[in-house]
């Protein structure tokens, strides 16, 4: 009966990996969605491998980037910045903070990744701490939204 119950346990283990799995993709999807960008999401348990797969829209042969080292750095970053809000919506925490996380993002990639972080911010009701050396005046004011911007440390 116990080789039954723990058989019975891994099954319903594997199930839940495999949804789990799913859902990630389809919340990096949704945030990928935001630049028109469409995204897979690996994940092999037994060899510990996550990789991912990104299909970018202005590539005109619509090939599949298997390798992050071949994006721009700042298509690396916004995925890098959607994998990570995947994942912050399948976790729950008080509060969350990124640091320079629109690094060498261009200034469309720079507001839309701000206005994706406010909204899921909001959204979701947890608090967040924004660090970046960038401008951040084009933040969407709001109730919840309170924005603080230091001196420049050289003047």
């Amino acid at each position: 009966s116990c080789q039954k119950a723990l058989d019975l346990r891994w099954k319903k283990f594997q199930r839940n990996a495999g949804l789990l799995k799913r859902q990630l993709t389809w919340l990096f999807n949704e945030h990928l969605g935001k630049k028109g960008i469409s995204g897979f999401i690996n994940v092999d348990y037994k060899s510990k491998v996550l990789s991912v797969e990104l299909t970018m829209p202005q590539d005109a042969s619509r090939d599949t980037v298997r390798d992050t080292r071949g994006l721009s750095g700042g298509e690396r970053s916004f995925s890098t910045l959607c994998f990570t809000l995947a994942l912050h919506g399948m976790t729950e925490a008080p509060f969350r903070a990124m640091d320079e996380f629109d690094v060498f993002m261009d200034a469309v990639s720079r507001k839309i990744s701000l206005d994706t972080l406010v909204d899921f911010a909001v959204a979701h009701g947890s608090q967040w701490v924004f660090i970046t050396p960038h401008d951040i005046s084009m933040v969407k004011p709001g109730d919840r939204v309170k924005k603080q911007q230091m001196a420049a440390p050289r003047g």
